[in-house]
Parts: structure tokens; C-alpha cells; sequence
């Protein structure tokens, strides 16, 4: 029985599916136009596109969308056109190989660009400024209008007429292979043709003249920080830059500036010493007499000298310690060698300059040590790629052959690494996935040499043109593969690590990943290899073959530089990775190598004494001190929360980790600590933090008033109360909670065992570093409150959070709170939806809740329900009785690593019910509710996806 509620007012409620929204390319909020063509592509029963031009990258974006389209047999349409010749012969090509999808070419000047889904009696169109590229897809601020239709539609209709039109039109030629050659001759021939590609051109460092050769703008606050170094008179500093970022170009901007009278440059490759000492000359000038050093030469006449570290090293009689002024080591990372440490203790300039893109050695050695802990400027992949400093990448997770967590030195593993069907697996997705094939230059990344000498000769035997390179193999012999590659005599080149870094190969388009993702720096520096600018090049293809490793939850962390550990942000990563990414750059997993990600992340132990004992050892080598909880965050390093959760407090952590901490404190002082750590400095309120801090610090203002305290915090008199409810402990009290504020005669005051605990100085300070941290988080993530609430839409919050914020006067257990709950004082009424039902749940709890749209959910109520039960009544009483219904929703309630649900917003009841009965045969209410704001794209898609591994 469904019975539907006249008249009930949600217009006002969420702009519905059916409506037509604005797409706007915005990874803030989730949305990109290529996330809703993907989503569009995976429902569709057919489609037509009209766009004017088809990029390489805009192809490369959607070819796991079309492969995955291919194998379900469905069936499109594309039209694009010949408009200034800006679709290259290469994307024609691969759009060839698709059998399922016919593709036609309109030659004149057609500017359309429109996306056709048809599915079941509906249609989604989208229309607007955005043609199939890279950039127009992602990252470009386009204007493109979604609107779905039912059943006929006159605008529906018009567009479809005009589409088979243009199909059928005489300027209009069915794509084949010889129309292509045909236009790629054409195209290379007429000089008048203006062939216009998504390119990027390189560094504004490469100009020709000095003049025109200026800092970029994470340069220039690199520089600003050196300036800053100089000022001190610090001796030594490390600059800490991904690959391809400029850091040669910004030691020589800051020569100029501090302009030394003698300069050195070092590195361990003469292929790196050359480029280095062509990009000074460039922007030096006259100002320098420049010159490569040679064992006995005559060093008089030159002020810039260029070493190789294992030339100089020998030869040190033949200088002075005080010859230079400035020293700069590239690949600073290599200075614990012997030949490094001999000619560093040699030379006393006044500054030495450490460059490296990987500080964190693997090998233990402290790089920061040796450079004073440092650290001048740190520019990250991540922040390379969103000032546009490197070419963006599209990244595709491919599941690798069965191969396990075995030894790589195993000869079985050995034989199906390099066995034909492996090989003839990742041919197949080579050729799957590339768009441009005409003038491939890869690097192939393997376990061992042996690996990579055998797959260079299959891949060979196949027609390949590949070479393998070993550490065993010299600097002319590396050098000159390198040089074939660059002049297309190769297309591959295979190695485990010995191209890892000091590689200076711009025009590196294709990185292939063989080997198991061990490390995230290890993985940063192999992707860093194919990121350099270059003219002509729209992207780099990176494609990654992931077999069963405990250790590829690394590939998400790696990619995004989001080193929280939080297993539900980490799934998201995996299943909506491209708004992680900034720019254009993207990446897709395909379903068997997502399950395998998945797997790695639900076993993996992100509190575990070891895993977290070695984060801290990492950054505490890097600092040089025991670092505070903002450091942390500062450096990019593991979140402190975390440590918050495994122990309780920072304290407690330090007292088990660090036998250099000798601070002790008394059990209640313990206790404090670890609430105001574990309940507080996730900083999802600030009431609380400011009220304590206020009568920590200020002695006059230990006694609050409830207006003061409103004044304070700017906060409501319900939520100052709960705040004081919290800090007393009559909200939720564990069993060692210490009272930290008491509220009588209307005024709060700290509690006289608290005050006592504070006047222990280190105690004092441990507290209020701790509430700070919590300001900090609250200022970052938590101050942009959904309209008169203490939550932030889209954010993720506990069971005991959401009652704290909801102001309720008491916790409630989670059996409670199961599906929702309401509460009369506050008048609230919040849903909760595990969207994802184990399969070994009861089956009378096995609601069949359910997203219709990304603003409509259907959701059941709990079992032995009817229409008379209270909470129906309620809701059909809606919008009469004021209450206000809240939807929270979380992926799997059996996620270990979090229990935290996503808050949506504020939703209501249209009035639709219906009387239903659960898996179980207990009776319930089902319960149609509109959203008041859509679900963010990347949520909603998240929610929706199949986990599974089947």
C-alpha cells in the first residue's frame, strides 16, 4: 500500500536529477564533466557525441569508459569534424578500434559540442562549451548544462534532428583508414593550415634570453625562503623539489641573487653535469666563466665549475677548502656516500645547497642531518601539478597476472613474470590503452634486471624496438639508450631502478609500471620520470600492472600525497581519484585491480605500533627534534590523529617511542590528555577548545558567563551548554574521565583537580598544543557550517560526534541511534544509511535502502513498523511539527578504520509511504525523501560503486 501525503512542500528542497544543473569543472565540489560522462557511459544503452574536436588526452581520458563499452556490446555514435586540422591522425586511429562505436567526420567548420546517454525511456544530454580535451574535461572553467528527458521531448527531439542531419550531411565522411592517411598528408603538407594542439611548451625558464627567463611562482617563494636562509647565515639548506620542477634553474635564480664570487655545482652524472651547466650559461651569462672539470686542468679562469663527484673526490689536492663561495649538490639525497662526505668535509664554502625530489631514504642514511635539518622550500608533486609546473598524467591501475606476495628472487616467480602469456597481457593493454602510438617513448620498470632482460626480448621478438639498462651497464652506455629513445631509434627502455633518478628526459611520454608498489617514493620517482614539459607533449600515459600485494594501498597515498590513512578516504581515492589529482591529471583502476587495492586497504593496519613508529622516525630524522603535532601536518607527514587513536595522546606515544622523551605525568593528568586529544583536537567543534583555552591562558577569565562564553566561541547558548556538558562529563563519561570545567551560579570554571594539574609548566603546555592543533583542524576543514547547524556538509562524523553536535544532552549508544533516532528537546530527527549491507547481516535488517538520484532516497524503516508508528507519524506530520531531518551515510559499517559517516544535509519526507516487509519478513515503512542539496558528484559515485570483487 503506498500512500502519498497531498500537498507536501519540498519544492524548495533539492534541484532533482530530472532538473537541468550546471556543470562547471570543479574538483572542490567533486564535479568534472569527465566524472558525469564516465558515470553517464557506465549506464547507458547507447550514445551520440557531437564535438568539433577529439584530443589525444580527451581519448585517453575515456578509454577505459570505452573498452568497458566495447565488452558490454553498447553501441555509439561520434561526430567530430576536420575544423583547423586540431584532431590529430593518431586519435583518428584509435578511434578506429573500437568496433562498437562508428564514427563520422564532418569537413567544414562545425563547432557543436553535445553528449547524448540513452538509456530505459530517458535520455541525459549535455550541452555546452566543452570539446573532447584533456583540459576542457577536467580542469578548464567550461559552463555545460545536464538535463534528462522522459519519454518525448520537443528539445530532445530538436537536438537529435539536427545531430542526424549533420550525420547524414554531404560534407559528411564515414572515418576509415584511408580517409586518415588521406588527411594526415594533407594536414602535414599545407602550410597554411593552422594545426592547433592541447600542448604544453615548456618552462618559462627555457626562453632564450636571459631577460625573458623568470621565476615561476613556486619558485619565486622558494626563493623568497632561501633569501630568508641567507639573511640567518645558515651554512647549509636542502631544497626538496619533484622531479621536473625547475631545481637547477632556481639554484642559479639564487645565485644571482646572492651572486658568489666562485661557484660549484656537483652531481654523480656527467649527462646531468652538461644540462646543468647549459641552463647556468643561459641564465647567468657573462656574469660567470664556465667550465667542466677535468682532473689536472687549469681551474684560474673559471668562477662556475662543473664536477662530477667521483672526478673531484680523488682530486682534492688540487683545490683549496676555500676555492667557492656557493656549493650545490644535485641529488643531494646520495651525499651519504663516501666520495660525497670526503669532499663535503673538504670544502668550507659559505653555503652549500642539498637538492633532491627524495630525501626519505630507504637505505637509513640522514640526509637532513647532514644539512642541519634545513629545509629551504619543499615544492611536492602534488603542488607541482597544480601550479602547472609538469605535464598532467593519466594514470590507469591494470591488474597485473595472479602474482602474490612471493619473493621476487623466487626462479617460479621468475617464469611467470617473464612468461608469453604475461607478456602477450601487458602487450594487449599497451596497445589497449594507448592513443597516440605514432611516437611512443616509455620507460618499462621491472622487479629485477633478469625480469627486464626478458620481457626486451619478447617485446622485441614482438616488433617492439626496446633495450634493458642496468647499474652494471656505464654512463655512455645509459646515455646512449637514452639518446635512441629520444630520437624514436627506441620505444622502450627496460630497468629496475637505475632510471629512477637524475633522468632529464622531457620528451618521455609512456611510464610502465611491472613491479610491485613497495614504496611511495620509489613510485613518486618512477611517475616524476615521464612529467617534464616538453614542446609537442599533451600527457603522459601511465599505466600500472598491480597484482595481490599487501602493499598497494601505497598506490593511492603515492598518487595523491595523502598520507591520513584514512581507509575510507583512501577507497574514495581509488574510486573517484581524479578529484584527488590536481589539474587535468587522472586516474582509473579497472575492477580487478581496484578489488586488489581494496583488499590492501581493509588489511592494512594503520595504527599498528610499527607503522606508526616509523612515520614518526621519518619526520623526527627530517626536523632534527622531536616534532610538535603541527609539524605534522606541516611536512606532509602521517596524520596525528591517528597516533591519537592507537594511544590515546602524543604523550602517551612519545613515553612507548622515544627513549630521548623523559617527561611523566600522573594518571588524571594521562586522562585529560587523552580526551581532550582523542574527544576534542579533530577540532569538528571549536566551542569547547576555545572555552578551555580561554580559562587555561587568561587567569582573569577562568569564570565564564554563559553570554561570555556565547561572545567567545560565537556560538548559541544550546551549544555552549553542551560544550559545558562535555568538559564536565555529564554528557558521555568514560571511566578515567577527569572533569575539566564545572558550571555553578551560571557561571563555568576550571575544575580545582584540573587547575591543580595545570600549574605542572610542561603539563600546561601539552593541553593547550593540543587544543591549538584542534583550532588548527577547525580553521582548516570545520568553519563553513551547514545553515544552523554545528556540521559541514560532506564532512564525516562518529556516532558520538553527531549526538555532541547536535547538541543532545546525552550520548547515545550506536543500538539506538541504528537507521535513525530523534531526540524532543532539539527537535532533530537524523537518518543514517550504511549504504553497502553485508551479506551476513541479520536478513530483518537488510533494509533495501537506496539512492534514486543524487537527491532522492528511498529508505526503509526499522522492522515491526507501520504507518501509526511515532516516527512515521512524525514524518507525515512534516513540515507542521518543525522538525528537522538530517541524512548521514557511509559506505560499509564494518570499515574498521573509521565508523564515520558522511553528513549530507538536511533532507524531508515527500510523503510518499508505503507499508513493505524486510528479508527477514518483519514488517516496516518505506520512506521517500528529497535531499535539500544534491550529493556531491564524487559521494554520490562513491556511495553507488561496486566494491566487490566479482
Amino acid at each position: 500500500m503506498i500512500e502519498q501525503i497531498a500537498n507536501y512542500p519540498v519544492q524548495h528542497f533539492a534541484q532533482t536529477a530530472e532538473e537541468p544543473r550546471l556543470i562547471a569543472n570543479s574538483k572542490a565540489t567533486g564535479g568534472t564533466l569527465l566524472g558525469e560522462i564516465k558515470h553517464r557511459l557506465a549506464d547507458c544503452a547507447a550514445f551520440d557525441f557531437c564535438v568539433a574536436f577529439v584530443a589525444d588526452g580527451g581519448l585517453q581520458v575515456l578509454v577505459d569508459s570505452f573498452n568497458e563499452l566495447e565488452k558490454r556490446g553498447v553501441r555509439g555514435r561520434l561526430l567530430t569534424s576536420t575544423y583547423l586540422s586540431f584532431n590529430s591522425p593518431d586519435a583518428f586511429r584509435k578511434l578506429l578500434e573500437y568496433d562498437n562505436i562508428e564514427v563520422r567526420v564532418f569537413q567544414g567548420n562545425l563547432h557543436a559540442k553535445g553528449y547524448v546517454f540513452d538509456e530505459d525511456n530517458t535520455s541525459t544530454v549535455i550541452v555546452g562549451s566543452s570539446n573532447m580535451t584533456q583540459m576542457a574535461l577536467t580542469c578548464n572553467r567550461e559552463w555545460n548544462v545536464l538535463y534528462r528527458t522522459f519519454g518525448e521531448s520537443a528539445l530532445l527531439n530538436d537536438l537529435k534532428s539536427e545531430f542526424e542531419r549533420l550525420w547524414n550531411d554531404r560534407s559528411t565522411v564515414k572515418l576509415s583508414s584511408e580517409w586518415i592517411c588521406e588527411y594526415e598528408r594533407a594536414r602535414k603538407e599545407s602550410p597554411s593550415v593552422s594545426v592547433r594542439r592541447e600542448t604544453y611548451t615548456g618552462e618559462a625558464t627555457a626562453a632564450v634570453s636571459k631577460d625573458e627567463i623568470k621565476p615561476n611562482k613556486m619558485q619565486k617563494l622558494a626563493l623568497e625562503a632561501l633569501a630568508t636562509i641567507h639573511r640567518r647565515n645558515e651554512p647549509r639548506a636542502l631544497l626538496v623539489s619533484a622531479t621536473g620542477t625547475g631545481k637547477t634553474y632556481l639554484s642559479a635564480f639564487d645565485i644571482l641573487e646572492k651572486s658568489p664570487k666562485r661557484v660549484l655545482f656537483l652531481a654523480h652524472r656527467q649527462r646531468i653535469l652538461d644540462a646543468s651547466l647549459k641552463s647556468y650559461r643561459k641564465l647567468l651569462g657573462d656574469q660567470y666563466t664556465f667550465a667542466s672539470y677535468r682532473p689536472g686542468m687549469n681551474l684560474a679562469n673559471t668562477s662556475c665549475l662543473f664536477a662530477m663527484c667521483s672526478s673531484v673526490a680523488p682530486h682534492l689536492d688540487e683545490f683549496s677548502p676555500d676555492d667557492f663561495d656557493y656549493i650545490v649538490i644535485d641529488e643531494a639525497h646520495r651525499t651519504g656516500a663516501a666520495s660525497y662526505q670526503k669532499i663535503m668535509g673538504f670544502f668550507k664554502p659559505e653555503f652549500y645547497l642539498g637538492m633532491t625530489a627524495t630525501p626519505d631514504r630507504t637505505d637509513g642514511y640522514d640526509v637532513f642531518e647532514l644539512f642541519n635539518h634545513v629545509i629551504a622550500f619543499q615544492i611536492t608533486l602534488q603542488d607541482a601539478l597544480e601550479n602547472d609546473m609538469l605535464a598532467p598524467f593519466h594514470y590507469f591501475g591494470i591488474s597485473d597476472i595472479e602474482l602474490d606476495d612471493e619473493s621476487v628472487d623466487d626462479p617460479a616467480l621468475f617464469n611467470r613474470l617473464t612468461s608469453d602469456e604475461r607478456v602477450r597481457h601487458i602487450v594487449s593493454k599497451i596497445e589497449e590503452y594507448s592513443v597516440s602510438k605514432s611516437n611512443r617513448k616509455g620507460l618499462i620498470f621491472c622487479n629485477r634486471n633478469r625480469e627486464a632482460v626478458e620481457l626486451s626480448t619478447k617485446f622485441n621478438e614482438l616488433g617492439y624496438k626496446t633495450l634493458a639498462i642496468s647499474g652494471a651497464d656505464s654512463d655512455e652506455v645509459r646515455n646512449a639508450a637514452i639518446a635512441r629513445l629520444e630520437s624514436g631509434e627506441l620505444e622502450y627502455i627496460f630497468s629496475v631502478d637505475i632510471m629512477n633518478e637524475g633522468v632529464d628526459i622531457p620528451s618521455l611520454n609512456q611510464i610502465i609500471m611491472l613491479r610491485r608498489t613497495d614504496s611511495a617514493i620509489v613510485f613518486v620517482q618512477q611517475l616524476g620520470c615521464g612529467l617534464r614539459k616538453c614542446d609537442g607533449k599533451e600527457y603522459a600515459l601511465v599505466l600500472d600492472f598491480i597484482g595481490n600485494y599487501q602493499s598497494n594501498y601505497l598506490v593511492p597515498v603515492a598518487l595523491t600525497g595523502d598520507k591520513t590513512y584514512n581507509k575510507d578516504r583512501l577507497r574514495r581515492l581509488v574510486q573517484e581519484g581524479d578529484s584527488a589529482i590536481p589539474g587535468c591529471s587522472t586516474v582509473a583502476f579497472d575492477r580487478v585491480a581496484e578489488s586488489r587495492i581494496y583488499r590492501a586497504i581493509d588489511g592494512g593496519d594503520f595504527t599498528a605500533n610499527r607503522f606508526l613508529k616509523n612515520e614518526y622516525a621519518d619526520l623526527r630524522r627530517k626536523l632534527g627534534h622531536i616534532p610538535s603535532l603541527q609539524e605534522f601536518d606541516r611536512n606532509g607527514s602521517i596524520d596525528p590523529l591517528l597516533i591519537f587513536k592507537k594511544y590515546g595522546s602524543y604523550h602517551a606515544f612519545l613515553e612507548k617511542v622515544d627513549s630521548e622523551y623523559t617527561t611523566r605525568f600522573h594518571a588524571g593528568q594521562c586522562a585529560a590528555l587523552k580526551y581532550v586529544s582523542q574527544k576534542l583536537a579533530n577540532g569538528k567543534r571549536s566551542t569547547e577548545l576555545l572555552m578551555l583555552k580561554d580559562m587555561i591562558v587568561d587567569q582573569n577569565a577562568r569564570q565564564l558567563t554563559l553570554d561570555r562564553a556565547c561572545t567567545l566561541t560565537r556560538s548559541t547558548r544550546q551549544t555552549v551548554e553542551s560544550a559545558t556538558a562535555v568538559l564536565y562529563g555529564s554528557f558521555s563519561s568514560p571511566k578515567d574521565f577527569v572533569s575539566m570545567v564545572i558550571e555553578e551560579n551560571g557561571e563555568r570554571r576550571l575544575t580545582r583537580q584540573f587547575t591543580e594539574m595545570l600549574g605542572d609548566t610542561e603539563f600546561r603546555r601539552q593541553i593547550l598544543e593540543a587544543i591549538d592543533f584542534g583550532l588548527k583542524r577547525n580553521r582548516e576543514r570545520y568553519v563553513d557550517l551547514y545553515e544552523n547547524t554545528n556540521f559541514v556538509l560532506n564532512e564525516k562524523y562518529t556516532y558520538e560526534e553527531i549526538c555532541r553536535l547536535f547538541n543532545w544532552e546525552k550520548n547515545q549508544t550506536p543500538q539506538n541511534l541504528g537507521g535513525y533516532f530523534y531526540d524532543r528537546r532539539t527537535n532533530t530527527y537524523p537518518v543514517f544509511i550504511n549504504y553497502d549491507k553485508p551479506s551476513d547481516i541479520s536478513e530483518s535488517i537488510q533494509y533495501e535502502d537506496k539512492l534514486l538520484t543524487d537527491a532522492r532516497l528511498r529508505a526503509i524503516s526499522k522492522g515491526h513498523r507501520s504507518m501509526n508508528s511515532p516516527e512515521i507519524k512524525r514524518l507525515q506530520e512534516w513540515p507542521g511539527n518543525g522538525m528537522k531531518t538530517y541524512l548521514f551515510m557511509r559506505k560499509n559499517k564494518n570499515d574498521k578504520g573509521g565508523k564515520e559517516f558522511y553528513f549530507l544535509g538536511e533532507m524531508a519526507p515527500t510523503g510518499e509511504f508505503a507499508s513493505v516487509t524486510t528479508k527477514g519478513g518483519d514488517p516496516a515503512v518505506e520512506i521517500m525523501y528529497q535531499l535539500k542539496n544534491p550529493i556531491r558528484q564524487d559521494i554520490y559515485e562513491f556511495m553507488l560503486s561496486d566494491l566487490s570483487e566479482n
